[in-house]
This record gives structure tokens, C-alpha cells and sequence, in this order.
């Protein structure tokens, strides 16, 4: 016991020594350091850049929108058990505290008020109880993955520290490094290292026996889980919460403690439906991009939205703008000293683009009721675009049904997850990402192919019965539904009265390279290039290519069915309308885009490595070989088919105060699983003025029926409207 004594003895005059050390000899360097503010950085998110209208009508922009947030300790049900006892303790007097029934029943109460504050909340936030619950327990799933990630990595980095550990004390030691070669050292080798793996497994029992007495089932590592930040944060629960709401809070801190109101920022779109697909929509940043963006001068962080789709997507660099930086300063009890914005937020550009508004609403309403007319309703839908002949802008470009980017916006989960499974499609823009076989809109490329490989003259007669050899295959629609033949009839005779014989005959004279050789040339088979994303190519057939068909041979019909766009040719509307562009330009072939430039001239020379000239950069570029008499020749038969009184356009298309060139389409689809034959896809594509060529445009409408019937009406209310908005450069 004496020597007991002595040891504890000298084990408290060393404590003792050594904290009256500390406090006499560094008190002041440790008050110091206690004394400094504790530096905390805040990232200051950006402004998105807008997105205008050609007229300058806001499309999309960024609004500031107030936001409730709380602290995690006041949302999470039920609450931590350190916290909550912690906020019990505060209300009880020090000798209270080591009452148990006292300290339950202000635990209770702390419950208590707790739920009173939600329920209160929830009100003010104009929030069923439900969808406030549901909130709250979407940001508790959210952290706590976050907390068990970090602490299942941290445990398994421990566990392989200490089992290297382990396995160092288990290593023996070496001896010298020089190999004996007598007996003798090697037996003194031999004792040597029995001597030391002696000493080493009573190590390693030492050891097991003390991780043993500590946690019988788990090894000498501290198992203890750390609280990660977003545990001692606050969490934006609701946003763009009311004014009142707002005063109610900031009035009445006392009632609405772990609260805050912040400034947040949501995208808004004014026009809601108007050109969405054109205009996109935001979702959250992925981790792909979140990981790529930090080798970057200005990374994504992970409440970021970026763009989904359409020119969000596709000018996200543009847009998105950099966030910026404050710096606060605070004391040990975390009140706030003093803050300043070290780096303030660079907003996104502004986007011009070329959509006329006035016209493309004009579009979506005149697709819109024509859907809603057809005789049979099914799946689908249908697209309008109006492109510039000579500079390659977009006017419009309406697809239909549409959605509201504002859902994307308020993140909310069920009506997002509606629309992602909508088996309306109503995310996919038709307009670029809709490949349809383009029925006898194609002849107008056939009549070039023909035409430029020497296998027709434009003057060239050729009489049509209604078939080609047998009158119950490869016949003219005319035939089929009144028994009777186009007769004699020259190029543009074919053309406007859309007569399949005619390029059946020639099509099979000249084989399928001329015709294939100038799809590709026009553009068919690969995208056209518009600053849009997840634009199809379409599908070429090609002879060569056995693969494209359902046959390993090519064939003479494949040859007839391409010359009239059908077999497996698949084309977007975008494709089309390119085409018409070409024919009424004189042979240029435009690329397609939205973007007409930024709003105000950016001082920065390039985004994201890439020189801002090049956002911008629209070729235009003649197609080799086309001649100008070949176009002269397909541009008659267009202009008779809306003129002309046998044109198939003529009865739904012609207008007396516009002329008006184009050719219809009725694609068909084949029958579906229960053989039942399905409805055709509808066309018409064309261009105006026919003297003066200045927008080309298509109407597609999928399984609406005959192109004419269905379609043409549609154009012509199109050009109707075209030329009432002074779009055709007429007085």
C-alpha cells in the first residue's frame, strides 16, 4: 500500500506539474489561439444565364426565390440522442440535471415542441403534413448515406492500418543482409531467429489478448462514428416560399429555432410550354460530372443543377456562369464576427435565339388541334419546323406533346418520374429525334438522283397505267383507290401528282448507287449537325451494307421501295425541311441551329478551352455536282403540286395571296403484333415564297393517315400565318 501511495503520488504532482506548466509558461500562446475567429468559406452560387427570343421575349431565366431551410439536428426524426439530451440539460438547473424523471420530462418536451415547430412550418410553407414528412425523410436518407459512406470507409481504412501493423510486428528481422555460409552461422542463424519469432508471437498474444478484453468480436480500432458536416448543416426543406411566410419566421425567431430563411435560385420559364424541347431543362449534376468538373477553374458542386436537354444542355458552359466566394469569421460560440465576399459571382451569357415566338406558339397550336382530329387516335404525336433557307436558323420548331421545364424546376419527385415514363414520349423532341420513313417526300432527292446520273430527262414522257407490271403490286395510289393511271406525264408531272410508277420504272433502269450517293451527299443517314442535343441520323439502306436489310441480298425492289421512301429509310423532320432548304437556295446545304449569338458581346475569348467564335459557327457549304438545271426541273413539279389542279397538294395546300411549293407524303408503317394495319405517317414539306424562296418548312404527323388530307391543312395555316407575321417579305 506504502508503495501504491508513492506511485499515485507521483503520477498527480506530474499531472499537476505539468498543467500548471502549460497554463503558467504557453497560457498565453493557447489564449491566443483560442481567441482567433474560426474561418468559415461559403460558396456563392451564379446567376444562369437567359435565354431569349429573336424578339427578345425571356424564355428562361433565374429568379431569386426565398428559401426555409433547417438545421439537420431539427429535422431528424426521431432526434439524436447526445443532441437531444444536450437541449434537455439546458433547461434544467444543475441540480436537476441528475434527476432522471426531470431529465425525461424535458426531453419530452423538447419532442414536443419539435413537432409543434413542424406542423407550424408545414402551414406556413402551404405543405400537406404528408409532403412535409416526405421532405424531411428524403434530406435524412440523403445524409445518412452520406455519414455511413464516410464512416465504412473510414473503419475499413483503420482495419487495414491495423492488421499492417500487425503484420510488421509478425515480420522477422533481418539479419545483417549478409548470407552465412558456414554451419556455425547458420546455426547461430537459426538460434537468432527462433529467439526473435519467440518474441514476436508473445507480441501478437499480448495484443490479442488486450483487443479481446476491449471488444471481444472486433479488432483494436476505433470504431466510434464521426458526424460529418451535413449532420451540423442546414438543408433547404422548402423553396420559394411566400413573403408572409417569410416575415412571420424572421419576426418570431424565438418560435422557429434551427431555422433560416436563405436566397436561393430556381429557373424559370415564362412561356412554360413554349419551345420546350428547344429550351431543355435542369436536373442535378451527375457524379461523373461533378468528378471531371473539379480539374476545371470553376468545378460543379453537389447542389448544382445543370442541363438535361435541348439549349441548356447544349450551352451549359455558356450558361452556367461561376460561383463566387465569402468568407466569415467567427468565435468559438459561433457567433459571427465580421464576413466579406472575397470573390463575387460571375452570372452565365445571355442567349439569343433564333425562334420567332409569335410563329412558333402559331405551330404548336395548329399541331396541337390537328393530333387532336385525327380519325383514330394512337400513340404519337407529330412535329412543324420552319428553317431559313440561306442562313440555316430555326423560326420554329414545334413538337407535340410537350411538357413544362418548370416541373424540372420545382424537383418535384412524382411529376418528374411521371413525364420520364409518360408512354405519350412527351421528353422527345420530334423535331431532331423522330426518324420516320419520309414516304414520297423522298421522290424530291429521287427525281435529283435521277436526274443527275443521266437516267431521266425532265421532258422525257412516260406513260402510267396505275402499275408498273401487275396491277395488284408496286402501284400508284391513284390506281388503288380509282382504278386508273396518271397516263402521259413528263418529270414534274410525276412530282406533283406524286405518281409511284414513274420512279418505280426509272429507279430499277438506274440501280440504287445515284440514289444512295446523293442522300448522303443531302445530308441523309447522318445528323445535320443542329446545336442540339441526342439528334438521330435516321437510317440509310445502302446495297453494299447487307445488314440494313432483312434479305443478305439486295434487291430490285429494295431499290423501288427506296425510290419512294420507303424500304428501311428512316429520316427526321429536321432532314427533310434541309432538303427543301437545299432545292430552294440553289444547292447549299445549311446547318441547322437555335442559337443566333449572345445577347451582349462576352469579354472572354474562349469557355471551357473551346474559342467562343466557334459556339457560333454555322457552316453553310454548296453540295458537289448538283446543277442548277437539275434543281430548275424538281422545282417546277414542287410548285405544280400546291398550283397545279391534279396536284396532290392542291385542294389543302394552295393559297391565292402566297405561292407555295412543296410535295406530300403518306408513309407507310406495316401492320402491328395483332397484324392489324396501322395508320400512315402524314408529310408535307415545302417552301415559300415559290418565286422567292425564304423559309422552308415540314409538318409531320404520325399515324395521322394521308398526307394531304391530314398535313396539308396544317401547312397551309402555317404559311397563313407566316405571312400575316411579315416573315415572307411581303408587303
Amino acid at each position: 500500500m506504502r508503495w501504491l501511495g508513492i506511485v499515485f503520488t507521483v503520477a498527480v504532482v506530474t499531472v499537476f506539474s505539468r498543467a500548471a506548466a502549460i497554463v503558467l509558461l504557453d497560457g498565453r500562446a493557447w489564449r491566443y489561439h483560442a481567441a482567433q475567429p474560426i474561418e468559415q468559406r461559403e460558396s456563392l452560387p451564379a446567376m444562369r444565364g437567359r435565354i431569349l427570343a429573336r424578339d427578345g421575349t425571356v424564355l428562361a431565366q433565374d429568379q431569386q426565390v426565398p428559401s426555409l431551410a433547417m438545421h439537420y439536428r431539427y429535422l431528424e426524426d426521431p432526434p439524436n440522442p447526445a443532441w437531444l439530451r444536450s437541449m434537455a440539460r439546458a433547461r434544467l438547473s444543475p441540480q436537476q440535471r441528475g434527476d432522471r424523471e426531470a431529465m425525461r420530462r424535458a426531453m419530452q418536451a423538447v419532442r414536443r415542441e419539435l413537432a409543434d415547430e413542424h406542423r407550424r412550418l408545414a402551414g406556413l410553407c402551404g405543405l400537406q403534413p404528408d409532403v412535409w414528412k416526405r421532405r424531411i425523410a428524403t434530406i435524412q436518407r440523403r445524409v445518412r448515406r452520406i455519414a455511413e459512406h464516410v464512416n465504412r470507409a473510414r473503419q475499413s481504412a483503420r482495419e487495414k492500418q491495423a492488421v499492417a501493423g500487425r503484420d510488421r510486428a509478425d515480420r522477422p528481422r533481418e539479419e545483417g543482409g549478409v548470407a552465412r555460409s558456414s554451419q556455425a552461422d547458420r546455426a547461430a542463424g537459426s538460434t537468432a531467429q527462433e529467439s526473435q519469432s519467440w518474441w514476436n508471437g508473445l507480441r501478437r498474444h499480448a495484443l490479442e489478448a488486450v483487443d479481446h478484453l476491449v471488444d471481444p468480436d472486433e479488432p483494436l480500432v476505433d470504431t466510434a462514428p464521426i458526424t460529418v458536416a451535413e449532420e451540423l448543416d442546414y438543408h433547404v426543406v422548402a423553396e420559394g416560399i411566400s413573403l408572409e411566410a417569410v416575415a412571420a419566421i424572421e419576426s418570431a425567431p424565438a418560435r422557429y429555432p434551427g431555422v433560416r430563411i436563405d436566397l436561393g435560385r430556381r429557373r424559370e420559364y415564362p412561356s412554360v410550354e413554349l419551345a420546350a424541347h428547344v429550351l431543355g431543362y435542369l436536373g442535378p449534376v451527375d457524379r461523373e460530372t461533378l468528378a471531371a468538373s473539379q480539374a476545371v477553374a470553376a468545378p460543379y458542386e453537389a447542389d448544382d443543377r445543370v442541363g438535361r436537354s435541348g439549349v441548356e444542355r447544349r450551352y451549359e458552359p455558356l450558361l452556367r456562369g461561376k460561383r463566387g466566394l465569402r468568407i466569415r469569421y467567427s468565435d468559438r460560440s459561433g457567433r459571427i464576427l465580421r464576413s466579406h465576399v472575397e470573390r463575387p459571382p460571375e452570372a452565365g451569357l445571355d442567349l439569343v435565339l433564333s425562334i420567332d415566338p409569335r410563329l412558333q406558339r402559331a405551330a404548336e397550336r395548329l399541331l396541337d388541334a390537328a393530333l387532336e382530329r385525327r380519325d383514330t387516335p394512337r400513340q404519337g404525336g407529330g412535329a412543324v419546323v420552319v428553317l431559313d433557307v440561306r442562313s440555316g436558323e430555326l423560326l420554329a420548331s414545334a413538337s407535340s406533346p410537350r411538357f413544362d421545364p418548370n416541373q424540372f424546376a420545382e424537383t418535384d419527385p412524382r411529376a418528374i418520374q411521371a413525364l420520364l415514363e409518360d408512354p405519350q414520349q412527351r421528353l422527345l423532341d420530334r423535331a431532331i429525334q423522330m426518324a420516320l420513313p419520309p414516304g414520297s417526300v423522298f421522290k424530291v432527292l429521287s427525281a435529283i438522283a435521277l436526274l443527275e446520273s443521266g437516267a431521266l430527262s425532265p421532258d422525257a414522257p412516260f406513260h402510267c397505267r396505275g402499275y408498273l407490271h401487275d396491277p395488284e403490286h408496286w402501284r400508284c395510289q391513284l390506281f388503288v383507290h380509282r382504278g386508273i393511271g396518271h397516263g402521259d406525264i413528263v418529270l414534274a408531272d410525276a412530282l406533283a401528282r406524286s405518281c409511284n410508277v414513274y420512279f418505280f420504272h426509272h429507279a430499277a433502269r438506274a440501280g440504287p448507287e445515284a440514289i444512295v450517293d446523293w442522300a448522303l451527299r443531302l445530308g441523309f443517314g447522318n445528323p445535320t449537325g443542329v446545336d442540339l442535343p441526342y439528334e438521330r441520323a435516321g437510317n440509310l439502306p445502302r446495297p453494299h451494307a447487307t445488314g440494313t436489310t432483312s434479305r443478305s441480298t439486295w434487291h430490285t425492289a429494295d431499290t423501288q421501295a427506296l425510290a419512294i421512301g420507303q424500304s428501311q429509310l428512316t429520316a427526321t423532320p429536321l432532314q427533310v425541311v434541309r432538303l427543301l432548304a437545299a432545292v430552294a437556295n440553289g444547292g447549299k446545304l445549311v446547318t441547322p441551329h437555335v442559337v443566333r449569338g449572345l445577347a451582349i458581346q462576352s469579354r472572354a475569348d474562349e469557355v471551357d478551352g473551346s474559342p467562343l467564335d466557334r459556339w457560333f459557327d454555322h457552316p453553310v457549304r454548296p453540295v458537289a455536282g448538283l446543277d442548277a438545271e437539275v434543281l430548275r426541273a424538281v422545282r417546277r413539279g414542287l410548285e405544280q403540286a400546291v398550283s397545279d389542279p391534279l396536284g396532290t397538294a392542291h385542294d389543302t395546300v394552295y393559297l391565292e395571296s402566297v405561292p407555295i411549293a412543296g410535295k406530300t407524303g403518306t408513309a407507310e408503317t406495316g401492320h402491328d403484333a395483332d397484324g392489324r394495319r396501322r395508320e400512315d405517317h402524314a408529310w408535307f414539306a415545302g417552301y415559300v415564297p415559290a418565286d422567292r424562296p425564304r423559309l422552308a418548312f415540314v409538318v409531320v404527323l404520325e399515324h395521322a393517315g394521308n398526307g394531304s388530307t391530314a398535313a396539308g391543312p396544317v401547312a397551309r395555316r402555317l404559311v397563313a400565318w407566316m405571312d400575316r407575321l411579315g416573315l415572307l417579305g411581303r408587303r
